[in-house]
């Protein structure tokens, strides 16, 4: 993959209009992709959990970065979950680093849209680093589709999704708070249930292709090969590394 000019453009101004939020936790053993251990230690699922983070964190920003002068501003933030200690993630200048609070997920998720509108946000999308390869084409593709849904998703393969996208502007606050209640997150029911709580909302919902995310043991062959197959130049070298030095 090349990067490529896109619609939507890097910007840490308050200006912007759309707003992209990647949702990860800290990477502390014990805590991090504890489903990932066995096969992985606890140290390494922690590495594993760092090193999507940044790939993905590196990747976004470079190509969001090489945007027409003229796209869309948007800005870029990280959310975390855990106690963030100094070093303990490498994030690109000009993206805002800040706690997902407490709370369940839907409330993190929730708080994240309410915090979104007050900044002046119309589209809000949301990934979590859990998806390393998501395609940057997809993350455009739920901007855009923004223009006329109130809410979508890029549903995962385990029945959950890899991104969430809102279109803050259009519809009542309270229907956000709606769509993320009552999700019995961690399962398998997570994509109905939230396409469910968007009709009880009175939310437009729409989904776009599906992608997979790394959240068990046979996921991590299915990384290492996906990797191998890209191009040297754009393969997140950081996930490569922890994950041959794992055997894989």
């Amino acid at each position: 993959m090349n990067a490529r000019r896109s619609d939507i453009r890097h910007s840490g101004s308050l200006t912007a209009t759309h707003r992209l939020s990647v949702f990860t936790r800290i990477p502390e053993p014990g805590k991090a992709k504890t489903r990932l251990v066995p096969p992985l230690t606890a140290d390494q699922a922690a590495a594993l959990q760092r090193a999507m983070t940044e790939d993905l964190l590196e990747r976004l920003d470079h190509t969001l970065g090489a945007a027409a002068p003229e796209a869309t501003p948007l800005s870029l933030e990280v959310r975390y979950d855990g106690r963030l200690a100094s070093g303990a993630l490498e994030v690109p200048t000009g993206w805002a680093v800040t706690s997902q609070g407490p709370g369940n997920l839907g409330e993190r998720l929730a708080r994240a849209a309410r915090e979104a509108r007050r900044d002046g946000i119309g589209r809000l999308v949301i990934i979590g680093s859990d998806a390393p390869l998501l395609p940057v084409p997809l993350v455009e593709a739920a901007f855009s589709g923004l223009a006329d849904r109130d809410a979508l998703v890029v549903p995962a393969e385990d029945g959950g999704y890899v991104l969430i996208g809102l279109a803050l502007g259009r519809a009542p606050p309270a229907a956000f708070g709606t769509l993320f209640a009552g999700i019995p997150w961690g399962t398998g029911a997570v994509g109905q249930a939230t396409a469910e709580a968007a009709r009880r909302a009175g939310l437009t919902f729409g989904e776009l292709a599906g992608h997979w995310d790394v959240d068990r043991p046979e996921d991590l062959p299915r990384l290492a090969a996906s990797i191998r197959a890209l191009d040297a130049a754009v393969r997140p070298h950081r996930t490569a590394e922890v994950l041959t030095a794992a055997g894989f």
